[in-house]
């Protein structure tokens, strides 16, 4: 089978809103959303584009590994709890079939604003867009 070829104007619009998506946000909290929910998808090419990204904003190796895992399961000393809320809240919105739990929710809006929750939200979702763009066409 031959790889998809997706139009050009398609891929502009998707690079317009990855650009976009998350403005007020440190970029050390975008690269983690990105690489967390990369992880979940099973986007190698995301995975490693996104670890060079935190890499290169200063985070730890330690850091950047446990980021394949469930925020549940990292060592606490790794991230804050804002940054945690944020992961948490990321695998809901990327691999949870029944719906957002109410608890991720109300942790994510103790520690941001509305509009920095929003502006998470952006990144999860253009992230989950764009590693289905690159899973469905390799």
């Amino acid at each position: 089978m031959d790889d998809a070829t997706l139009r050009p104007e398609f891929l502009r619009r998707m690079e317009g809103s990855d650009g976009d998506a998350g403005r007020g946000l440190k970029a050390g909290l975008k690269a983690m959303l990105r690489l967390r929910c990369s992880h979940i998808n099973g986007d190698a090419y995301s995975v490693r584009m996104h670890s060079e990204e935190l890499a290169d904003l200063g985070a730890k190796p330690g850091l950047i590994a446990s980021l394949a895992r469930p925020v549940k399961l990292m060592r606490e000393d790794l991230v804050s709890a804002p940054h945690a809320a944020a992961l948490r809240f990321a695998e809901i919105l990327t691999d949870y079939p029944r719906g957002l739990e109410v608890e991720a929710r109300e942790e994510l809006r103790a520690h941001f604003s509305a509009e920095e929750v929003g502006a998470i939200i952006e990144v999860i979702a253009v992230t989950n867009a764009w590693n289905r763009v690159t899973r469905g066409s390799e």
